[in-house]
């Protein structure tokens, strides 16, 4: 009887897994999560500046030195490595 409770066990633990990787399941749970958890844990904020040689950086915490900067909220499945990084293009 045990040998049966656990195949069974495994079976329906490898169906939850590839129910699971499917991507409408995971956006219906990420939609959910989005819908249902309140903005301070589902996005975060970055902060954007140019530096003095005309660069893009891109922090958490804001420049203290009074340089100009831009708040910008993002998901945190987001990625936030400036375009030039990976592209070479300057972002717009």
């Amino acid at each position: 009887m045990k040998k049966w409770i656990s195949i069974a066990l495994v079976i329906a633990l490898a169906f939850v897994i590839v129910y699971y990787q499917d991507p409408r399941v995971q956006s219906f749970f990420k939609t959910q999560l989005d819908q249902n958890l309140p903005e301070q844990i589902t996005h975060s904020k970055a902060y954007r500046w140019k530096d003095k040689h005309g660069n893009w950086t891109v922090s958490d915490k804001p420049p203290t030195d009074g340089t100009p900067y831009e708040e910008v909220q993002y998901h945190r499945d987001t990625n936030v490595i400036p375009a030039e990084k990976l592209t070479g293009k300057t972002p717009d």
